[in-house]
């Protein structure tokens, strides 16, 4: 169900604008949640397309939708208005849909349901873009923003982390006995991995309490979603076996 993109768009404004209406509170960590909501049911969409024989599309068609949200985040955050996240998704929506068609009509590719892939995927990007922002500092002031998270550099870490997070669960599951549960597992703690860098970033405004806040919670959820992607390992696995140590220079050579 939090796969769903309906629920999770829902989930994701929430944790958003929950951590931008109390800012300096600590509860920048709610947009982190939100941006997991996201990355969640835009992975989704990316297992979904991707098991019409994209092949090495997957990343492709990820970075196509993080492209989309990244430009339609910074346009929306840019407005210094309440609205900017809620019109951010409605843009990517369209944008999104209009893409699948083209991709379909113009490029040929006749993949079905392409266009409402297309705008899932632009959606939870361009969401989760929106909520990396905002887990830096817990508000929507568009000053804040640019010196916080555009000027230092830190949106390109949010454009990286998103985009792995994205298409990097069917990525790595990707074969014969690729299974639901194990996908969306690793898209959460691929989530959470980013939230988890972002909170030491997020030192950088000058907040202590809201970085230390989202840094704890995201530990605690690697290590709980960590647990529970290795069960799933060890239960859909042939067999589990150590290979050792890795090579080194000398057995390279």
């Amino acid at each position: 169900m939090l796969a769903n993109p309906i629920v999770g768009t829902l989930l994701c404004l929430s944790g958003i604008y929950a951590a931008a209406l109390w800012p300096g509170t600590g509860f920048a960590f709610m947009a982190g949640f939100g941006m997991i909501f996201a990355i969640l049911f835009a992975s989704e969409a990316v297992r979904k397309i991707s098991k019409y024989g994209l092949g090495t599309g997957v990343p492709s068609v990820g970075m196509f939708s993080i492209g989309i949200g990244c430009v339609i985040s910074l346009y929306s955050l840019s407005l210094n208005s309440i609205w900017g996240p809620a019109v951010c998704a409605v843009l990517a929506l369209i944008i999104g849909w209009v893409s699948g068609f083209l991709i379909n009509k113009v490029l040929h590719m006749n993949i079905p349901s392409m266009e409402k892939r297309m705008s899932e995927m632009a959606v939870g990007s361009t969401l989760a873009m929106t909520a990396s922002a905002i887990v830096i500092g817990g508000t929507l002031d568009s000053g804040f923003i640019l010196q916080n998270f555009i000027g230092v550099g830190v949106a390109a870490l949010g454009f990286i982390g998103c985009s792995l997070a994205i298409f990097h669960a069917f990525n790595a599951n990707l074969g014969p006995d690729e299974a639901a549960d194990r996908t969306r597992t690793l898209a959460i703690l691929d989530g959470f991995l980013v939230m988890f860098v972002l909170g030491i970033v997020s030192f950088l405004s000058g907040d202590v309490v809201g970085p230390l806040v989202t840094i704890f919670i995201s530990i605690v959820f690697i290590l709980l979603t960590s647990y529970r992607y290795w069960t799933y390992i060890q239960r859909d696995a042939w067999k589990i076996t150590s290979t050792g140590l890795l090579p080194g220079e000398e057995d390279l050579n």
